[in-house]
């Protein structure tokens, strides 16, 4: 029943998404209805994915043990408010807070497996599908997010200690 509820919250989100570009000037409607085409076409693609992806669920496990071994090919993206990363998040996590997401998606690698972490797993999940189908990343929810991390026993560092 959750998964229903959060892939519900996701279609949600890209409605609403999709209906933020209405009141574009009659010229660009043109170039605005192609890049909702690609959008939706990446939307259907993206949900029909999900129940052969497992949802795009990461456990906490696997984040634990990319961080223990170096493994460079994974990244972890908080999209957290930056007040709450700053005040403590997964040591060499990017933060890129969720309303800030498309205009900084360079931000977010292309070449990695993204793990995204948030307090709630439905925020991370809306960041999921707007990094799958408006960015191209290969990302995954982390289930628990950033308090899985900590009920793991690890720790969580202030921005200042980063420095």
């Amino acid at each position: 029943m959750k998964s229903i509820a959060l892939l519900a919250l996701v279609l949600l989100g890209l409605f609403a998404l999709v209906g933020s570009v209405h009141g574009a000037e009659d010229e660009e409607m043109a170039e605005v209805d192609e890049m909702v085409e690609e959008h939706v076409a990446k939307a259907d693609s993206f949900f029909k994915s999900l129940p052969e992806k497992n949802l795009l669920l990461m456990d906490m496990q696997e984040v634990i043990d990319a961080v223990d071994a170096g493994d460079d090919s994974m990244v972890i993206v908080d999209v957290r408010p930056a007040s709450a990363y700053d005040a403590g998040h997964i040591p060499d996590s990017i933060n890129v807070p969720f309303p800030e997401l498309v205009p900084n998606m360079d931000m977010v690698p292309t070449d990695k497996k993204i793990a995204v972490v948030c307090t709630y797993d439905t925020n991370s999940a809306f960041a999921v599908s707007v990094m799958r189908i408006i960015g191209d990343r290969d990302a995954w929810v982390v289930v628990g997010g950033v308090p899985a991390w900590e009920e793991a026993g690890r720790e969580l560092v202030p921005t200042e200690e980063e420095m």
